[in-house]
């Protein structure tokens, strides 16, 4: 399912240029930022500007749903939150975890696929500083945008130069898509994990 998925990915990001490029990056930032990665590899658009709208794009998510905890706590955390996995429990157990630790706190929210927006929904409902919270997010951001940029440029790279020269071209580009997602799924469960051994 997700080798479709990606390989339909460059094309799209081709097609659609750097705007759409940062919309799909708030929503599914790994898998679309490595995708973004291929095509600057390809020549198409340029490897820092990837990383760039890549990092803004996680940003601007993460500042969003900071602002929906910060503001609207009770409105729509406590009364809406249950559907969306931000119970009063999880959102109490993160508030103690901020106060104890933030820095930990904020790296295993962000980078768990499980408890994302929850979690940081929960980190602004706690009223932690928006200067700091955007410095600790950046700290997390930054190198994981670069790593999934990079990670599809070389691939993307790879591919070109292994292209030209071997004449069955199909079997190197299978091969560097399961690499792109033996890495990315590597990741998940590194990520799953952190968060499991925490049980937020």
């Amino acid at each position: 399912m997700l080798v479709p998925t990606f390989t339909d990915l460059v094309p799209w990001i081709i097609a659609h240029g750097y705007f759409i490029f940062f919309f799909t990056a708030l929503i599914e930032g790994p898998l679309v930022t490595t995708a973004a990665g291929v095509v600057a590899a390809f020549g198409y658009y340029n490897i820092v500007i990837i990383i760039l709208i890549a990092i803004a794009g996680d940003l601007t998510a993460d500042v969003i749903y900071y602002f929906i905890g910060y503001h609207s706590r009770i409105l729509v955390i406590e009364r809406y939150g249950h559907r969306f996995g931000i119970t009063k429990e999880r959102i109490e157990k993160i508030e103690k975890m901020v106060h104890k630790n933030f820095k930990k706190t904020m790296f295993i929210v962000k980078v768990s696929p499980i408890i994302p927006i929850p979690g940081l929904i929960a980190i602004g409902a706690s009223r932690v500083s928006l200067r700091k919270f955007i410095e600790m997010s950046l700290l997390v951001t930054v190198p994981k945008s670069s790593l999934f940029a990079l990670l599809g440029f070389y691939s993307g790279k790879a591919y070109a130069h292994l292209g030209s020269s071997i004449t069955n071209g199909s079997y190197i580009i299978g091969g560097l898509i399961l690499v792109i997602i033996l890495v990315y799924f590597i990741y998940q469960k590194i990520t799953s994990r952190i968060t499991r051994e925490v049980d937020i």
